[in-house]
């Protein structure tokens, strides 16, 4: 009986030695914050990244700007190498983040250049200046808080003409008794939201929604300081053009 009784402790050491020397070796380890991961997420494994370390048995996981909520274990999320084209662009976000903006003005808030500004706006419009009026005119922070940029802008000036009430009364304190100028061009329009901090860097750095306008008529006019102004809009509508999770530009 003695000995039955010495092989069991035997035995009973012996596994908890086993333990101790590979205690997870049959668990799968916990993913840490960036790593690549495959998802099952709707019936299908997507890849993502990691962006909230396991929580009361959840990850966070990013897919481009798209958030999941997964539960741990083998059946629900897995190690995953990077293709090529997913490191390109998880190279390309890191590089962005790195060299962000930097200090308090506007565009650093939105991981942007500032919004263009006009020192004088005293000289009538010409084929040059006209689009820096635009420009000055046309980005900032909009009024539903997002960043508008623009790039590709090209402007055509028309003759000077007389105010027009039925098209150009809209015009914030226009001179009725300065000319008009008409004017016609394109340009692509960038509306960018603040980055989403903690999350992806992905996330941080594709945080705009472009639109294309190659085809964009407007005028350029004087308000009753004296000052010139220039607007125009595209005749394509937002959401027929819309490309989303672009990087601002720089």
């Amino acid at each position: 009986m003695k000995k039955f009784a010495v092989r069991i402790l035997f035995s009973l050491a012996l596994a908890l030695a086993l333990l101790s020397v590979n205690p997870l070796q049959s668990q799968t380890p916990p993913f840490k914050l960036g790593d690549s991961v495959e998802v099952m997420y709707g019936g299908k494994w997507i890849s993502g990244v990691v962006t909230k370390g396991l929580e009361s048995g959840t990850y966070v996981v990013n897919h481009g700007s798209q958030i999941m909520y997964i539960n741990q274990g083998p059946a629900n999320i897995r190690a995953h190498q990077m293709t090529p084209a997913e490191k390109a662009v998880a190279d390309q976000s890191a590089q962005a983040a790195a060299s962000a903006p930097t200090g308090n003005g506007i565009g650093a808030q939105y991981g942007a250049r500032e919004p263009s500004t006009c020192k004088s706006r005293s000289a009538p419009p010409t084929a040059a200046n006209a689009r820096q009026y635009l420009l000055c005119d046309m980005e900032g922070v909009d009024f539903g808080n997002n960043l508008v940029l623009l790039t590709n802008v090209t402007v055509q000036l028309g003759q000077a003409r007389a105010f027009i009430y039925n098209q150009d009364s809209g015009r914030h304190q226009i001179d009725v008794q300065a000319p008009v100028y008409d004017i016609r061009g394109g340009f692509k329009e960038y509306q960018c939201g603040k980055p989403i901090m903690g999350s992806s860097t992905y996330v941080a750095t594709h945080n705009c929604n472009s639109y294309d306008q190659p085809q964009a008529t407007g005028t350029c006019y004087r308000d009753t300081f004296r000052d010139w102004h220039c607007l125009m809009a595209g005749n394509r509508p937002a959401s027929s053009n819309q490309v989303r999770e672009q990087m601002p530009p720089r």
